[in-house]
């Protein structure tokens, strides 16, 4: 456009200089001039006009297009881009496939993902070599894994990093007598996303508990934690009452387990006392910086027989970490046995500590 404009100018100019001259030589000649200019523009205009109808008939881009046989050569587009950056195909196919659509007389599974795109990509892996086990009616789907009071459970829960929490889990036996928590500092390190990377790393089905150790703003942390993918979410026993009621309303309404932790408490009767409900565990919890500084300091495994005596709940006993304590703990009928220690880190005897551990829990 910027060479064109200056070839414009010199023309109009020259046509104003030759009229110019005409009009001073010969006035007669000047008019001549003037009106074959006009005639001249007019006719141009009108061929225009005509020749843009004409075209407008004959072609109407996108109207009679077969979209069926679309072939695009794009070499030109590979040309632009910087080589071995994207890989452009040298054509596009032949035939477009037409998407398949839904039919009235199917029912259907939608499977929503998500999660992580590494755990997408193990769920499609799974569906595509038929190993993943989909429930046959769909309402199945909105009802999470629960506790079973018939059973006894190996709760191991991770503290360590994301990264050797997977190691771990590699190890583990497969077992639907085994709980996955996510720790404390894991979601304090990497935030509720550390319960959506476990659960990508476990089997399907597999339990988890998120030990979010509530203390107060209970309906927040609750919806936190089930929206991440959590079975169960824990709550200190010396929180609030009030905390812990609502924690409990909350786990129910978005259909989580209600854990409440009562480390540092002397007496757990006592709270279950002041709820308006029940929870689904109640957890007898020696800390481990009370387990390294007071050394006195004894798990209350004559507590679990009190609980379940009065109270229709699933006991867990966490603190103890050696075979003799887990023996100690189903022999006074705890129902889930909480270790750590012996699952820190990863070791080349992960998996035999954890087949140790469930023999003991029957």
């Amino acid at each position: 456009m910027q060479q064109q404009a200056p070839k414009k100018f010199n023309l109009i100019g020259l046509v104003i200089v030759i009229l110019f001259f005409a009009f001073l030589t010969n006035p007669a000649l000047g008019v001549i001039l003037v009106v074959v200019g006009i005639i001249m523009k007019i006719k141009n205009s009108t061929l225009l006009s005509s020749h843009l109808a004409t075209r407008q008939k004959t072609t109407q881009p996108h109207a009679n297009l077969d979209r069926t046989n679309l072939s695009v050569d794009l070499t030109n587009i590979r040309n632009l881009l910087p080589p071995n950056e994207v890989d452009i195909p040298t054509s596009t196919p032949a035939v477009v496939p037409k998407p398949q659509g839904l039919t009235r007389q199917q029912k259907y599974l939608h499977i929503a993902l998500n999660g992580t795109l590494k755990g997408a990509e193990d769920i499609i892996v799974q569906l595509l070599q038929n190993k993943a086990v989909i429930p046959a009616k769909t309402s199945a789907l909105s009802k999470p894994k629960r506790l079973e009071r018939r059973k006894k459970y190996l709760h191991i829960a991770l503290n360590s990093t994301l990264e050797e929490a997977e190691e771990i889990i590699a190890q583990l036996p497969q077992s639907d007598r085994i709980l996955i928590e996510v720790g404390t500092p894991l979601i304090k390190i990497y935030g509720t996303e550390a319960i959506d990377q476990i659960k990508s790393m476990v089997p399907a089905g597999t339990y988890i508990v998120a030990d979010n150790k509530c203390a107060d703003l209970a309906p927040r942390e609750v919806e936190m934690v089930a929206h991440a993918g959590a079975n169960a979410a824990t709550c200190l026993g010396v929180a609030p009452i009030e905390t812990i009621d609502a924690f409990i309303e909350e786990c129910q309404k978005f259909n989580i387990d209600s854990m409440i932790d009562m480390m540092n408490i002397e007496n757990a009767l006592a709270v279950l006392k002041k709820l308006k409900k029940l929870p689904d565990v109640v957890m007898l919890h020696r800390g481990v910086d009370e387990s390294e500084f007071s050394k006195e300091k004894q798990i209350p495994f004559y507590q679990i027989k009190q609980i379940k005596g009065n109270y229709n709940t699933l006991v867990a006993v966490a603190g103890g970490d050696t075979i003799r304590e887990v023996q100690r703990a189903i022999f006074n009928d705890a129902d889930i046995v909480v270790v750590w220690k012996s699952f820190y880190q990863p070791s080349s005897e992960t998996a035999q500590l954890a087949e140790s551990f469930l023999k003991e829990i029957k």
